[in-house]
């Protein structure tokens, strides 16, 4: 019970960020293992490319390389927060290029622009391993012209390789970070409420109104059977 206690005083804590991070449906399952290319243009399959990368959870932030918006705003600001962990466990970062038509060149050039650790895995693949990633994380991606149109979010996998949060925008940050990393990794009831605060409020709720509908059944049943009593016990 305490440790129940102290998780809802953290999800009530934490409230106030919930749109920063959203958990993944229980159901989402392993990232599809399609067939990439690295800067070096040697071909993989995904998870081999992963499993080879460490141990530990895997960041996956979906970017095309000519965007000049969103993608090298979220890949900068994944370099700056991730340098600020302390702590922790290992954990393994994947760039994963939803554009088709970008080359080896083209990863080694955002690579070197933009800062990205050596250890970090800038991956492409062909437009039906890019359709396959996509989907799987319902990822919108419209083109008009030279520009493509995407939302901005970044995915958390454990290390099972399983879709277990996403980061939207640039509302998270360094602690939100931290946090989710741990989650994703908390097994059994436990890491199911840390993943899912929100229920651990409601349920906790609930067990208030059962509470409360108790004890108001209780006190009006009591004058009705004092009243069932004989006078002479009464």
């Amino acid at each position: 019970m305490r440790g129940l206690f102290l998780l809802l005083l953290i999800s009530l804590s934490t409230s106030v960020r919930a749109s920063s991070v959203v958990p993944a449906d229980s159901n989402a399952g392993q990232v599809p293992n399609v067939t990439v290319w690295d800067e070096s243009n040697h071909q993989d399959m995904l998870w081999n490319k992963i499993q080879a990368a460490g141990m530990g959870p895997v960041i996956v932030l979906p970017v095309y390389t000519r965007c000049t918006m969103s993608c090298p705003v979220l890949a900068h600001m994944l370099v700056q927060q991730t340098s600020q962990l302390n702590g922790g466990g290992p954990y393994r970062v994947v760039i994963f290029s939803f554009d088709p038509s970008d080359d080896a060149a083209a990863l080694r050039q955002f690579r070197e622009q933009k800062n990205i650790p050596a250890s970090w895995l800038l991956l492409r693949s062909n437009a039906a391993g890019v359709r396959r990633f996509c989907d799987f994380f319902h990822y919108s991606v419209l083109t008009e012209g030279p520009v493509m149109i995407h939302t901005n979010q970044i995915f958390l996998l454990n290390h099972d390789l399983r879709w277990r949060a996403s980061f939207i925008d640039e509302r998270w940050s360094v602690t939100d970070l931290q946090i989710w990393l741990k989650r994703v990794e908390t097994p059994g009831i436990l890491g199911w409420l840390a993943m899912n605060p929100q229920m651990l409020m409601l349920t906790g709720f609930g067990f208030m109104l059962l509470s409360a509908g108790i004890i108001f059944a209780v006190l009006l049943k009591r004058p009705r059977r004092e009243a069932s009593l004989p006078a002479n016990i009464r």
